[in-house]
């Protein structure tokens, strides 16, 4: 099974293993591309995404993709409906 860490692009549709899509929202930030290449190394990461269908949010941190494009992250804080 082919896959790696990435850093997910703002605005992509991205499909979870579980069928679910995602868009990202946003990505965390760091003060230079070391700090960004070691948490996406370590599976760090933090990428805001939203469920498309109903819109829930969620802080996916150390998201994976595979080599047939779909994702999945070690885990999630923050799920949220929005305001």
């Amino acid at each position: 099974m082919d896959r790696q860490y990435i850093i997910p692009v703002v605005g992509q549709i991205y499909r979870n293993r579980n069928g679910g899509e995602y868009r990202c929202t946003g990505n965390s930030l760091y003060m230079n591309d070391a700090q960004e290449q070691r948490a996406l190394a370590l599976g760090e990461h933090i990428a805001y995404m939203e469920r498309v269908k109903d819109g829930w949010k969620l802080d996916a941190h150390g998201v994976i993709q595979y080599a047939d494009g779909t994702i999945e992250w070690n885990y999630s804080t923050g799920g949220r409906f929005p305001h």
